[in-house]
C-alpha cells in the first residue's frame, strides 16, 4: 500500500472516530456524580466504575474527555476554515494577478508572519469577550499566513502552464480563468494544508484554554489540564487527570497531521517508489516472441556482438506498463531497443502517445508513480540500471544523464531566479560526485561559464523565468542539464512552441555541444526536418513499439516500414512543392491492453490477415537497420 494512502486512512479513521464522539457527546451522562462526595471520590484512580479515574470534583474523567472532544473539533474545523479561506484567497489573488497587488498582499502577509503567533493570540483573546466564537475567530485570523504563501507559490506555477495561456487566448476572462483553470489545480493542496491547520488550531485552543483564556462554560481538554495542575493533581499523584486529556490532544492532532501529510503527498506527487529500485517488482519476460518463439527481451544486436566495444547506452527489450484504470494496464512500451554511441545524436520520432517521452523518463528513472518497467534492460557503459537503488540512479542522472525537459517554463521554478536554479544544479552535481561543496565564488563562476556555453548573456542570471523569452528559457534548461557534465543528454522536444529561427538556434547549439563536448544526445521530436538536420540515427516508434530504426540517410531515402513511408508522405518536401501531402487515416491503437498482431495493422494500406493476429518480429535489413513488418521478413526458399 502506498504510504500516502496509509496516512490518509489512519488519519481519517482517527478523525471520524473523534467526530462521532463529538456528535453523541451532548447525550452522554453527566460526569458529575449524583451523590454526596466523599474523600474517596476525589482523584479516585481508574477502576471498573471509572475507567480513567476521577478529578478533584469526583467527575468521571472519561466522560469529561469525551465531552471535550466537541469543543476541540469545533475550534479546529472552523478556525481552519477561516485560516485557509483567508490565506488561500490572498495567495490565489496575489499569485494570479501579480504586480502591485501581489507585492502589497505579500508585504502584509510578511508583516503578520513575523509577529509571534501565540503571544498575539493571547493578547487578542484577553481583550475580547470570552467565548467559543471569539476563540475560533482569533485562532483563524492568526494562522492564515502559511496558507497564503503556500497557495501563492502553487498559483504562480499553475498560471504559467500552457493550458492557462490557451484559455486566455480563447478569450476567457481573468475571473473565469482563475476559477476554472487555476483553482481546481490548487484545491488539492489547499485541502491538504487545511487538514494540517486543523491540528495547529486544536493545539492553539488547548494552549489558550490551559492558560485560562477559553470559554469558561465549556469543557475542553486544555481546560481539564489547567484545572488538574491548579488543583493539585501532581501532588496527589493523580497522573490520570493529566494523561487522559493529554493523550486525547495527541491522538486528534496526530490524526489531522497524518491526513494532511497524506493528502499533501497525493497533491504534489508525494514520496514515490522508484520503478527502477530493488523494491519494485522484478522485470519479468513479457517480450514478443521471434519467429521461432524465442523471446529477445535482452538480446544484443549482431553489430554489438561483433563489436569489440560496448555502446555508451544500450536499451534492450524495454517494456513499460502504466497502472490500470479500471481495466488492464497500459502497455506504453513493448520491446523497445536501441544503441547510442558517444558523440552520436539519436532521434526518436512518432505520433503523440507512441511512447517517446515514456522511453526518456525510463532512462532517467522518473516514470510516474505506479508505472513499472516489467521487462528489459538499460545499460550505460555495460552497467545495468534496472534493479538499482534510488541512490545509484540519482547519481546516474547527474553524472551520466542530463535532461532537457519538454516545456522549459514548467521545468523552471517560477519563484527563483536563473542564477539560484543553475547554482542548485551545480551544488547537487558536486554532492553526487562526492566532492566538497563549492564556494560561492566557484558557483558564480560556473554559472557564468554555463550561461556563456549556451550563448546566453550572463546578466540574465538575475532574471526570473517569466522575464525570459522561450528560447532563453530553453537555454537555461540546457545549462542546468550541463551542470554535472553528463555524457548523455536527453532532449525531450526541446524546440516545442519556439519559432523557426529560435528552433534553428537551439538545434545549432545542441550540435555544437555534441561536437565540442563529445555529448551523446537522444532527441525526441515530431519534426522530421529536425531529424534530417542533426541526427545520425533514427528510431521510428508507433504504439509503444519500434517500427523502424536506421541511419538517417537510409531512412529518408529508402524507408522500409509502411508507417515510416506514411510519415514521410505527410511531411512537406521543398523539392516537390506541388506534391500532395497524404494524411494517415485512422487513429493509433489503445494500449490497455494493446491489440494482437501489428500495432499499425488498422491503418496500414498493405495489411494482410497475418498482420492482425501475429506481432511482427524486428527484422534485420542491413547493418544498423531494422524494421518490424511481416512484409520485410525473408521468404523461405522452396525445396528443390
Amino acid at each position: 500500500m502506498h504510504h500516502g494512502q496509509t496516512k490518509i486512512r489512519i488519519g481519517a479513521a482517527i478523525l471520524i472516530t473523534a467526530a462521532l464522539v463529538a456528535i453523541v457527546s451532548p447525550w452522554l451522562p453527566s460526569p458529575v456524580p449524583d451523590r454526596t462526595l466523599t474523600t474517596t471520590d476525589v482523584y479516585a484512580p481508574p477502576s471498573g466504575s471509572n475507567w480513567l479515574g476521577t478529578d478533584d470534583a469526583g467527575s468521571d474523567i472519561l466522560l469529561e474527555v469525551l465531552r471535550g472532544t466537541r469543543v476541540s473539533l469545533l475550534v479546529g474545523l472552523f478556525a481552519s476554515l477561516i485560516s485557509v479561506g483567508v490565506g488561500g484567497s490572498i495567495g490565489l489573488i496575489a499569485g494570479f494577478l501579480g504586480g502591485r497587488v501581489e507585492r502589497l498582499l505579500m508585504r502584509v502577509t510578511d508583516i503578520v508572519l513575523v509577529l509571534p503567533a501565540l503571544p498575539l493570540a493571547i493578547v487578542l483573546v484577553a481583550v475580547t469577550e470570552p467565548g467559543l466564537g471569539n476563540l475560533i475567530l482569533v485562532i483563524g485570523l492568526v494562522g492564515w499566513t502559511g496558507s497564503a504563501r503556500l497557495v501563492r507559490a502553487q498559483t504562480l506555477a499553475i498560471k504559467e502552464r500552457a493550458f492557462v495561456h490557451r484559455a486566455r487566448a480563447l478569450g476567457s476572462s481573468e475571473t473565469r480563468t482563475l476559477l476554472t483553470h487555476v483553482m481546481p489545480h490548487v484545491l488539492p493542496l489547499i485541502a491538504a494544508n487545511g487538514a494540517l491547520v486543523v491540528s495547529q488550531a486544536i493545539l492553539a485552543e488547548s494552549t489558550l484554554s490551559f492558560l485560562g483564556l477559553g470559554d469558561p462554560e465549556l469543557s475542553s481538554w486544555g481546560r481539564m489540564l489547567s484545572f488538574a495542575l491548579a488543583r493539585g493533581a501532581l501532588s496527589a499523584g493523580a497522573w490520570w487527570a493529566l494523561v487522559a486529556p493529554g493523550l486525547a490532544i495527541v491522538g486528534v492532532v496526530l490524526g489531522a497531521t497524518l491526513l494532511g501529510f497524506g493528502l499533501e503527498e497525493r497533491a504534489i506527487g508525494g514520496a514515490r517508489r522508484n520503478h527502477l529500485t530493488t523494491g519494485a517488482p522484478r522485470a519479468r519476460s513479457v517480450g514478443r516472441a521471434g519467429p521461432d518463439g524465442d523471446e529477445r527481451a535482452n538480446e544484443g544486436t549482431p553489430e554489438e556482438a561483433a563489436s569489440p566495444t560496448k555502446p555508451l547506452l544500450a536499451v534492450r527489450g524495454l517494456t513499460v506498463e502504466y497502472p490500470p484504470r479500471g481495466g488492464a494496464p497500459t502497455r506504453a512500451l513493448e520491446q523497445v531497443g536501441f544503441n547510442l554511441e558517444a558523440g552520436e545524436i539519436l532521434g526518436l520520432v512518432g505520433e503523440s502517445g507512441c511512447g517517446k517521452t515514456t522511453a526518456m523518463m525510463s532512462l532517467m528513472g522518473l516514470l510516474p508513480e505506479g508505472t513499472e518497467i516489467v521487462a528489459g534492460s538499460i545499460r550505460i557503459d555495460g552497467q545495468e540500471l534496472v534493479g538499482r537503488s534510488d541512490t545509484e540512479i540519482a547519481r546516474r542522472r547527474g553524472r551520466d544523464l542530463g535532461l532537457v525537459a519538454q516545456a522549459a517554463m514548467n521545468a523552471l521554478n517560477p519563484v527563483r531566479d536563473v542564477h539560484s536554479q543553475i547554482a542548485e544544479s551545480i551544488r547537487h552535481a558536486a554532492l553526487q560526485r562526492g566532492d566538497e561543496a563549492p564556494s560561492a565564488g566557484d558557483v558564480d563562476q560556473r554559472v557564468h561559464e554555463l550561461l556563456e556555453r549556451v550563448d546566453l548573456p550572463t546578466d540574465r542570471a538575475s532574471r526570473f523565468p517569466f522575464e525570459l523569452s522561450g528560447g532563453m528559457r530553453q537555454r537555461v534548461v540546457i545549462a542546468m542539464a550541463l551542470a554535472a557534465n553528463p555524457r548523455i543528454l536527453l532532449a525531450d522536444e526541446p524546440t516545442t512552441a519556439l519559432d523557426v529561427i529560435v528552433q534553428d538556434q537551439i538545434l545549432t547549439l545542441l550540435d555544437e555541444l555534441r561536437n565540442d563536448l563529445g555529448l551523446a544526445i537522444v532527441l525526441v521530436t515530431h519534426d522530421l526536418g529536425v531529424v534530417a538536420e542533426i541526427c545520425d540515427q533514427v528510431v521510428v516508434m508507433y504504439g509503444g513499439t519500434v517500427a523502424e530504426s536506421a541511419p538517417v540517410d537510409d531512412l529518408f531515402h529508402a524507408p522500409a516500414h509502411p508507417y515510416t513511408r506514411a510519415l514521410l508522405e505527410a511531411f512537406p518536401d521543398l523539392d516537390r512543392p506541388a506534391e500532395e501531402l497524404r494524411s494517415i487515416e485512422g487513429f493509433p491503437p489503445r494500449l490497455d491492453p494493446p491489440p494482437p498482431g501489428c500495432r499499425f495493422a488498422s491503418r496500414c494500406s498493405l495489411v494482410e490477415e497475418r498482420c492482425r493476429v501475429e506481432a511482427p518480429p524486428l527484422v534485420r535489413l542491413s547493418a544498423g537497420r531494422r524494421a518490424s513488418c511481416h512484409l520485410l521478413e525473408p521468404s523461405e526458399e522452396p525445396d528443390a
